[in-house]
């Protein structure tokens, strides 16, 4: 019997852990490669072409490239980043029907304004914003909204992650930045034909990860931010924490309701989600649904917290166990990534005095942790926030996780990082 062949689309960041996955169970992993679409370049390193039985190089014709999969009689089609949108959906269509997400609602999917538009549409409440290439626009609508002089988010419609988001304190700037981001590429060479201006939520921000199948939603994990804002940064990461699978909690409950519901109003029946939430005194409101597995390193974090992720639970779909996928998930202990930040840029000189952290209770690894010599920029944004790198800290009881987080912040304060270099 043959194995069944599994496409994955730009198998970049967390979706080109997929493969070896799908490999040990016993399937063959192919990538996709578009070389019509942006160029990805920062996130191309992740990808590694010896985990692959076969590479189709998509160069714009893509009854070729559907002829290639049905070649291989390729059984799933899964996208791994916001890029590979279209080019996976017309795949999906064409090749894997009955595994595709809802074709009418692709632009919903990829484009933040036009997905706003959509859960409104389907009765879920939304944050106020416009979309436009124009300035005067944007200007009537701040006044017509009554947000003159209220903090602004800005950010491209078609952002990959927080790519290009910034926000405008008291509405000051957001002129400079609509104009920065108006017609330009990003640095995965996505362009901005237009701009995103949306009022500023304020609350706790979660995200919410799913795997779909035939338009039911699994929940893998839920994670709550710790941010902090500055300056002009959207935010700056101080930790994120998974959270238990709680229905009924007063918070947790409507925040996956709610998330659920997004997920149904943009089209999305199949494979992964990465869902941003603000939960406000008002309720929730959408951030964005991110339809993609969860960024490089989460979805390692998610299976220390629960023992399974995202890429554990689309392995099942492709096996054909889609119909067996749980509801939600057991938190069997808890997780707490702390975030290490610099107070200046410059070159870091004594390191080692994090290494006391891993003596921590709690402590269980770090992901591209700061070395002395290292040359790193002040943590004003979240970009920066993630160049020192993170600890992971598990256990059984959630106070301990916060006891060794502030003994982690104690240490990098002390941190000595030289502006001169």
């Amino acid at each position: 019997m043959s194995k069944p062949v599994v496409a994955v689309v730009q198998p970049f960041s967390s979706g080109a852990m997929l493969a070896p996955l799908l490999r040990e169970a016993g399937m063959s992993p192919v990538a996709v490669m578009d070389y019509e679409g942006p160029s990805l370049e920062p996130v191309r390193s992740s990808h590694h072409p010896e985990n692959y039985d076969a590479i189709i190089n998509h160069h714009g014709d893509i009854e070729r490239t559907v002829r290639n999969l049905r070649a291989l009689s390729t059984t799933a089609v899964i996208p791994a980043m916001e890029a590979s949108l279209p080019l996976s959906q017309l795949c999906a269509d064409a090749v894997t029907p009955d595994e595709a997400n809802v074709t009418e609602l692709m632009d919903a999917r990829r484009h933040k304004y036009l997905m706003h538009q959509a859960l409104a549409a389907a009765g879920l409440p939304v944050a106020r914003q416009i979309c436009s290439n124009d300035p005067a626009e944007v200007e009537a609508w701040i006044e017509r909204e009554g947000l003159t002089g209220r903090d602004l988010v800005i950010k491209p419609p078609a952002s990959a992650g927080i790519v290009n988001v910034g926000r405008a304190p008291g509405g000051r700037g957001w002129r400079e930045q609509f104009d920065a981001i108006n017609g330009e590429r990003d640095k995965h060479d996505i362009l901005a034909e237009a701009v995103l201006v949306m009022e500023h939520l304020t609350g706790t921000e979660y995200a919410v990860d799913t795997v779909s199948h035939h338009g039911r939603h699994s929940l893998t994990d839920i994670i709550r931010y710790d941010r902090a804002e500055y300056g002009e940064g959207i935010a700056v990461y101080n930790a994120v924490e998974w959270m238990p699978y709680a229905p009924d909690d007063p918070v947790l409950g409507p925040l996956m309701d709610y998330a659920l519901a997004a997920l149904d109003a943009v089209g999305l029946r199949q494979w992964a989600a990465h869902t941003e939430i603000m939960m406000t005194e008002d309720g929730p409101r959408l951030l964005e649904v991110n339809p993609r597995f969860a960024g490089i390193g989460h979805p390692t974090l998610t299976k220390i917290a629960t023992g399974e992720s995202q890429l554990t639970r689309a392995v099942d779909v492709c096996a054909g166990r889609g119909g067996e996928l749980p509801d939600g998930f057991t938190l069997r202990q808890n997780v707490l990534a702390v975030f290490v930040k610099a107070n200046t840029s410059g070159v870091v000189r004594n390191a080692e005095i994090l290494d006391e952290a891993r003596s921590l209770p709690s402590f269980h690894s770090t992901f591209h942790l700061v070395s002395t010599g290292d040359r790193v920029e002040a943590s004003n944004d979240i970009h920066s926030s993630m160049m020192m790198g993170y600890f992971t800290l598990a256990h059984e009881r959630s106070e301990q996780l916060y006891e060794d987080r502030d003994v982690i912040r104690k240490l990098e304060q002390q941190l000595i990082i030289d502006p001169e270099g």
